[in-house]
């Protein structure tokens, strides 16, 4: 079966490398031929890009059968940094910091209650009872010299468009075939299928099933009858404005991304191992460009250059699979920077494509109940993403109009509406959030509920009060930061993670 993408970049190179992974086989039949069509005519962003942990996972593990691709060369190709969390400042408009780990805690799954979560909350942080937050204060991270074994959950930071390149080569060496060239025309036949596409150099290419990593143009998935599902009722922000930041001489750079929330949006502060990609992601209902421009000056104390304006809506595909039409990355959802949820969801698009909806043949591949279940599993992702982020934005504040509309006329989600509820009287349990593969579940949502105070620390007492864990609580919560802190000792400073690789 041949398979075309569309779209080069993180989602193009890495929904091919997905595909070639299939192609390794005992057996040796390879039963994909994979063509990436890459435009050179696409604009390069280059402002620092960060993960979830997924992307760190399924390069160490789930894609390992791949040719040419491991974690060092990924750190010293893509620039990357190690991101073990948010860092969000002032999103309460009082100067105060809050800590969101990537890692959730030891017991996060466990079915009615995260017990490590509530004893770091009644005696501490949150995120202390993260395996990786003892690390973190100590502006370590889950890796030792040497052998840079891992000791810990973790995500990364990088430069996207480094990140393509080194995708390419990957996936290049491992068999995909490669175009360079613009798509002028679709073809689509009577019953909705694309059949070909017209290149700008007039040549056509023919394909079984099409990938869509074309960006906000979306130009495969619209062609079969795309529709854009917006979220701007529930998401305040719709325009970005990305921009550089050099290190200070000797720095300490901290293994997270900072998320400084402004009078009119948030910045972002993501560490490569060259310098900071920043921006500001704010609403244009609220204050121009140039204003934009001159309220970060002023909160930052930088003389700032924007790269470039971003304007998006927040939203998701109706319908992610349409025909034999696929949309990843940005032509399948883009929400906004804050959870880092593009590439997350390309991966598990991808991952739950490749393992239990691609079939040898094109007939194994595309039949009703398998495209309904895909796009519903879809769906439930990317609307639980929506919530999550939309959390973010249940602050205190009131210091700006923009903060009072967020506060007093934000319509809230069910979902949102439903845990504001809920941790009035008590903690919520795991068993609040179920959904589809790799959908936001309890693990991210706690310690942005306690950072924001949504769950005050007297109904985390209460819980654990309630639960007959009082008696017990100090001893346990003594032994789980005194093993945390054991096992972060021999851990390397984010400093010297960065120093390693800058020299290789």
């Amino acid at each position: 079966m041949k398979i075309v993408i569309v779209g080069g970049g993180t989602a193009g190179w890495l929904s091919a490398m997905y595909l070639a992974n299939k192609n390794v086989r005992k057996d040796g039949h390879i039963p994909y031929e994979i063509v990436v069509i890459e435009s050179k005519t696409i604009p390069i962003i280059g402002a620092g890009e960060g993960s979830t942990g997924a992307l760190a996972a399924r390069i160490k593990q789930k894609l390992k059968n791949l040719k040419g691709l491991n974690q060092n060369e990924f750190f010293k190709r893509a620039n990357a940094t190690i991101k073990l969390g948010l860092n969000c400042k002032d999103w309460n408009g009082d100067g105060e910091n809050f800590l969101e780990p990537l890692q959730s805690s030891n017991t996060s799954n466990f079915s009615y209650l995260d017990v490590d979560y509530l004893l770091a909350s009644a005696h501490g942080e949150s995120y202390l009872s993260s395996p990786i937050g003892t690390a973190w204060d100590m502006n370590k991270v889950p890796l030792q010299s040497g052998s840079l074994e891992d000791f810990g959950a973790y995500g990364y930071h990088f430069d996207a468009h480094k990140v393509g390149e080194y995708f390419k080569e990957v996936a290049l060496e491992n068999g995909v075939k490669h175009i360079e060239a613009d798509v002028v025309e679709t073809d689509v036949d009577e019953s909705g299928n694309l059949i070909a596409v017209t290149l700008d150099s007039g040549n056509t290419i023919l394909s079984d099933m099409w990938f869509d990593c074309t960006g906000f143009n979306k130009t495969l998935i619209n062609s079969v009858g795309g529709k854009w599902k917006s979220y701007s009722d529930y998401l305040p922000c719709n325009k970005a404005m990305p921009y550089l930041y050099d290190y200070e001489e000797n720095e300490t750079i901290r293994p997270e991304t900072l998320a400084w929330a402004m009078p009119n949006g948030w910045m972002w502060q993501i560490p490569t191992q060259e310098r900071y990609g920043c921006g500001y992601v704010y609403s244009d209902k609220f204050i121009t460009d140039e204003e934009a421009l001159e309220e970060l000056q002023l909160i930052t104390g930088r003389k700032i250059n924007p790269i470039r304006i971003i304007e998006f809506n927040a939203g998701r595909q109706e319908n992610v699979w349409i025909k034999n039409v696929i949309a990843f990355g940005l032509a399948s959802n883009f929400l906004e920077p804050l959870e880092a949820t593009s590439i997350h969801s390309t991966i598990v698009q991808l991952e739950l494509f490749t393992s239990l909806y691609l079939g040898i043949d094109l007939n194994e591949t595309i039949f009703e109940s398998n495209v309904n279940k895909y796009n519903r599993n879809f769906a439930e992702m990317l609307d639980e993403y929506m919530n999550l982020i939309q959390i973010h934005y249940i602050t205190k504040r009131e210091d700006s109009e923009f903060w009072k509309w967020v506060k007093n006329e934000m319509p809230k989600t069910n979902k949102v509406k439903e845990v504001i509820e809920i941790c009035k009287y008590k903690c919520p349990s795991p068993l609040d959030w179920t959904g589809s593969p790799g959908f936001a579940g309890w693990g991210v949502w706690s310690s942005i509920l306690t950072g924001l105070g949504i769950l005050d620390k007297q109904t985390i007492c209460n819980t654990v009060w309630n639960n007959d864990m009082n008696t017990e609580s100090d001893k346990m919560y003594q032994n789980m930061i005194h093993h945390y802190f054991k096992k972060s000792k021999n851990f390397i400073t984010h400093n010297e993670f960065i120093d390693i690789f800058k020299n290789k």
